[in-house]
């Protein structure tokens, strides 16, 4: 075998990795349907950003108020049982969405309450599901295997975006939602075959002190805190862009929803290829330059989307921005999960949902209000820049940042406030 390819797709050796894989590129592309359409039906029946902005809050704040009790979850029980669990409550939600179109009574209300309840979902779905991959890979492949994860989600948001496009002006919005919702069986056949190791008891701890462990293992590591600073620079300031996305689409670029569909799906061609060539340049090259030129490219596109009126162009910069996002996610969800003890992961990764999801509302609150004002395209560009100059100025301040690389994390004592290494959970 050629060993550039294998080295590309080295996590795929793996059945458990495999069948995780395979389950999630067909429900990925069901929650991307999903995804065009809820957006466009919000706009049908409110015709206003700020409902669109709000809507979007709405998905993300229980991100923000229930992650960090996702992630002591996540540490002290069955990884595999609860993202199983979490998989169902969001097939669940999506098909009584579906009824509720298709016999027309939805309401602004119904989809709030609908949208709240799936952010719930994906409150402890997130931090799981992160420290779910080193069980089916190992720490060796768990670069590549969070690559080709990040490959897979924006593979899908080429397929997802531009397929639902199409059914909302063929067939109506309610059969994305019915599609969406018999998509997650595959994820959830996948869950019933994967095999792990047996498990061992772990005793449950208060609330407060399981997350001070975190605290006092992040404390003396400044190279992780500003991977964090920077990240949510870039979730607060720029990432909530996609909330102004169907307003942009219409009213600046004068497309409808199978425009709006493709303008989405770009930006998963982008991230599609950032992610194939993260997962092939993790194996072989250090990691922090891929990390701050993703950001970078992020940021560069955005800022080219918010100020072009071409729609041909527009496509492009979403590219862009698509490739430099999954870019710097996934390079940093990298060095987060290396550098932290595996019983610390889950919690871990709760403070990375929080940041990619959960800080979502306060950026859409700030793009909503300045998108009545100045427009959703000013308000674009206006967040990428200024995270643009923040950036700038945490990289000046701490040169030495680009030299950080993978290392595995520092054993924990013998004795202390953290628990002795657990081994994966069976389902």
């Amino acid at each position: 075998m050629n060993p550039v390819r294998f080295s590309t797709f080295a996590a795929l050796r793996h059945r458990n990795f495999r069948l995780f894989y395979s389950g999630q590129m067909v429900s990925l592309t069901g929650s991307w349907m999903q995804s065009v359409a809820f957006s466009w039906l919000v706009l049908v029946l409110t015709d206003s950003a700020f409902y669109l902005v709000l809507v979007g809050a709405l998905q993300t704040l229980p991100v923000l108020i229930f992650s960090f009790l996702g992630g002591v979850v996540a540490d002290h029980t069955s990884k595999l049982r609860l993202l199983f669990i979490t998989q169902a409550v969001l097939m669940l939600l999506a098909l009584v969405l579906g009824v509720l179109v298709e016999v027309k009574v939805v309401q602004l209300w119904m989809l709030c309450a609908l949208v709240f309840l799936s952010g719930t979902a994906m409150a402890f779905d997130i931090p799981v599901r992160q420290a779910f991959i080193v069980d089916l890979v190992g720490k060796p492949d768990l670069p590549n295997a969070i690559a080709l994860n990040s490959t897979l989600f924006n593979a899908t948001r080429v397929i997802g975006p531009a397929v639902g496009g199409v059914i909302i002006g063929a067939v109506g919005m309610a059969n994305c939602f019915f599609l969406n919702a018999a998509s997650f069986l595959a994820v959830l056949l996948a869950l019933m075959l994967i095999k792990l190791p047996p498990n061992q008891a772990v005793p449950w701890k208060p609330f407060l002190r399981a997350w001070k462990e975190l605290l006092d293992y992040l404390l003396d590591r400044r190279e992780l805190k500003l991977i964090l600073l920077l990240m949510t620079t870039a979730a607060v300031l720029a990432m909530p862009y996609f909330v102004l996305l169907p307003i942009l689409a219409r009213d600046t670029l004068g497309v409808g929803p199978r425009g709006f569909g493709l303008l989405m799906g770009m930006s998963g061609l982008g991230a599609f290829a950032g992610g194939l060539t993260l997962a092939r340049r993790l194996t072989r090259r250090p990691p922090m330059p891929s990390f701050l030129a993703g950001q970078g490219l992020f940021l560069l596109g955005l800022m080219g989307l918010g100020l072009c009126r071409n729609y041909y162009a527009a496509l492009g910069f979403m590219a862009l921005a698509g490739f430099g996002l999954v870019t710097q996610l996934s390079t940093g969800n990298s060095l987060l999960q290396l550098h932290v003890p595996d019983e610390l992961r889950g919690r871990l990764m709760s403070l990375f949902g929080v940041i990619v999801m959960g800080f979502a509302p306060v950026g859409s609150i700030l793009y909503g209000v300045t998108a009545n004002y100045v427009g959703a395209g000013p308000s674009i560009t206006g967040g990428a820049l200024i995270a643009f100059v923040v950036a700038g100025f945490v990289l000046l301040k701490n040169p030495d940042l680009r030299h950080f690389g993978f290392t595995a994390p520092e054993p924990p004592p013998a004795s202390g406030p953290i628990p002795p290494v657990i081994t994966p959970f069976s389902g």
